[in-house]
């Protein structure tokens, strides 16, 4: 047993013997009315049973997290759920409080509570749907795309007559998720957290895939002969190591006014972003193009 668990122990026995002390110096007072007592009671029971429930729990966190993240939130939102209900049934025993008179008394409280508490209530039940349902895990990186939070996607110029488009979201890895909030460390390493609730409405990327399809548009004169930049590209491209397979170079485009075509690369790449691919893959578009481009004027 480590120092920090035997700390919690401690504190937890120390509030006990505390409110234990104080219950029972409220019957040694005279003139005290009897349900004053019962009061207390329920009072120290409440506070004890939450303690205990929430050492438990911490435990049972502490012990799963080395194993599976997401699987330890929800033992503890079960652990947690189970043992409040059973303090809450045990104090209200106490007082002698029938379930029958708690379900037709706290009906209009209930009402009341729900309007009140609409949005709580609503990341609630959404952090339960997605704790059971597992649209992701922890550890996945995700983009979330919401209308609640917008997000400007700026337009990507003419350049290399590119044909991409930016999905107005927020990216990062899955930190942590509770009954009200989800915590996603974006790729600038800040932490946000969203409400359950937007994350449940949210189209939700999934970007784990090992393989992605990579696509890059380049615009070369038509001065160069097609073919030859065809073969000379697919030569230089089997030199990188992530591409899997033989990639597609085709002409997607002609200007006769710029007097040039644009050739398109379809390659599947071994890679968690788009970007870095992308990048490697035009540097052997631009060598090619200067190349024969140099080879072409010599001549």
């Amino acid at each position: 047993m480590n120092l920090k668990i035997k700390n919690r122990i401690y504190f937890i026995l120390f509030v006990l013997i505390i409110f234990s002390v104080i219950a029972y110096l409220f019957t040694l007072i005279p003139g005290i009315p009897t349900n004053i007592d019962g009061v207390v009671y329920i009072i120290l029971i409440l506070i004890s049973g939450v303690l205990i429930v929430n050492f438990l729990s911490d435990i049972i966190e502490a012990k799963a997290n080395n194993k599976n993240k997401q699987v330890s939130n929800t033992i503890v939102f079960v652990v947690r759920l189970s043992g409040y209900i059973i303090v809450i049934a045990i104090a209200l025993a106490s007082f002698k409080i029938g379930l029958t008179s708690v379900i037709l008394g706290g009906g209009f409280i209930g009402v009341v509570v729900g309007l009140a508490a609409q949005a709580s209530l609503s990341n609630f039940f959404s952090g339960i749907v997605l704790l059971f349902s597992k649209p992701f895990n922890i550890g996945d990186n995700i983009t979330l795309s919401t209308w609640q939070y917008g997000l400007i996607a700026p337009s990507y110029p003419p350049k290399f007559f590119s044909n991409d488009f930016l999905v107005p979201g927020y990216t990062g890895t899955v930190e942590k998720m509770t009954l009200t909030f989800t915590t996603i460390r974006l790729d600038n390493n800040i932490p946000i957290k969203i409400p359950n609730s937007i994350v449940l409405q949210a189209s939700i990327f999934l970007n784990n895939e090992e393989y992605r399809n990579v696509k890059v548009r380049y615009e070369v004169p038509s001065s160069i002969d097609p073919n030859i930049f065809i073969k000379t590209v697919q030569t230089e491209l089997k030199k990188l190591g992530f591409i899997k397979g033989q990639p597609e170079i085709f002409i997607s485009e002609t200007s006769f006014a710029n007097k040039s075509n644009v050739f398109s690369v379809n390659s599947v790449c071994k890679s968690k972003s788009d970007d870095l691919p992308r990048s490697e893959i035009i540097k052997v578009l631009i060598k090619a193009s200067n190349l024969l481009g140099k080879s072409k004027a010599r001549k």
